[in-house]
């Protein structure tokens, strides 16, 4: 294992410090790391059960008021969903007096999360009738701008942009961007502009530099540039090869520049800014990765970029999640292959051999770490 992957627990950590004179006030420094600790949520694998427990929570309650009658006019789905929501959010109050992990606390966080969704489900639902497709992003966009500063449940949060993104993308895809007239030209074209916002979006949200407030929605665009690639690569293909033929524009190959030229930027930012230009294998591993743009499917770069930027920025979220994604997109890639199994046998073979002979150049010329 890497010196720098080495685990140390905070008990071996404050003791290297105080030994070597770093720490004069041991009991303060751990005080304050427990209550830097000590945070609003649950830890992530309860939040995970929450959103789950929630969501199926959620879709019986909204059986039980259709079932029973209860709501029966389309007119009042906002009234219900704002009486939801305000609802949820007085539990969530009143679960913040209950210190610690208790299951009373946790409890009453699950039943404001059920009622929250409830109630957003029934607001997003009346936008819906009257705004057609691009309805489910309006309302979505509308209740997570009012909600997102007040209701800081991190699940909460990264669920509402998420979904802001999922329904902005399925929107775009079926029902174009208004005021074009060109079929399938104007949805790569937006499905391209979005990458670039979104991507940028992210970066800026996760440097650092904002508040942590808005780590949810930065992971939440984050997945929205998964949808995005996703659909490109599996939904639309068809349209887009069709786009190809008549214009000549193809955008597999524009997401797939714009990725690869993102990659790069964080590979340089990985390996020190400016420093990286001045060493030659670095530069090599840009022109491949630039070359590979015109090659690989944007999945496989998205992936990458995930992968590098959460290496780099020690961010174990979105390097497990550029992880995850990486086989996927390798999958379809392999299948989309118009090939014969031998055939692909031997790209597969080649493949591995050239990411062997492309590591044992770097750990020979000491690029990178290799213990």
């Amino acid at each position: 294992m890497p010196r720098y992957q080495a685990t140390h627990s905070t008990h071996e950590l404050l003791g290297k410090l105080e030994g070597e004179g770093l720490l004069r006030n041991r009991e303060a420094a751990s005080g304050f790391i427990r209550e830097l600790h000590s945070r609003i949520d649950p830890p992530l694998y309860l939040r995970a059960l929450i959103g789950v427990g929630a969501f199926i929570a959620s879709l019986f309650l909204l059986a039980f008021l259709f079932v029973s009658e209860l709501i029966q006019d389309e007119e009042y789905f906002l009234f219900w969903g704002l009486g939801f929501i305000v609802a949820a959010f007085g539990l969530w109050k009143l679960s913040e007096k209950h210190g610690g992990e208790s299951f009373l606390k946790t409890f009453l966080v699950v039943l404001s999360f059920t009622w929250m969704a409830v109630g957003k489900t029934l607001f997003v639902w009346r936008f819906v009738d009257a705004y057609d497709e691009y309805g489910a992003f309006i309302g979505l966009a509308v209740i997570t701008s009012m909600t997102y500063f007040v209701y800081r449940l991190t699940i909460d949060r990264f669920l509402s942009c998420l979904g802001v993104c999922i329904a902005l993308t399925l929107a775009v895809l079926e029902a174009g961007v208004p005021g074009f007239d060109a079929p399938g030209l104007e949805k790569i074209l937006a499905l391209c502009v979005l990458v670039v916002i979104q991507g940028l979006a992210a970066y800026c949200l996760l440097s650092g530099r904002t508040s942590e407030k808005f780590l949810p929605m930065a992971y939440a665009l984050a997945g929205g540039l998964t949808l995005i690639v996703f659909c490109v690569n599996i939904f639309v293909l068809e349209d887009v090869r069709e786009v190809a033929e008549h214009t000549g524009f193809s955008g597999v190959l524009a997401l797939g520049v714009l990725l690869s030229l993102a990659l790069i930027g964080l590979v340089v930012r990985a390996a020190g800014g400016r420093v990286a230009f001045r060493r030659p294998r670095i530069v090599g591993a840009m022109v491949v990765i630039l070359l590979a743009g015109w090659f690989f499917p944007p999945g496989i770069l998205l992936a990458l970029c995930l992968l590098v930027y959460g290496y780099g920025h020690h961010d174990r979220i979105l390097a497990v999640f550029g992880g995850v994604i990486l086989p996927v997109f390798l999958f379809h890639f392999y299948h989309d292959m118009e090939f014969a199994l031998s055939d692909k046998a031997a790209v597969l073979v080649g493949s591995g051999l050239v990411l062997l002979v492309a590591r044992f150049i770097f750990c020979r010329g000491k690029a990178v770490p290799c213990e």
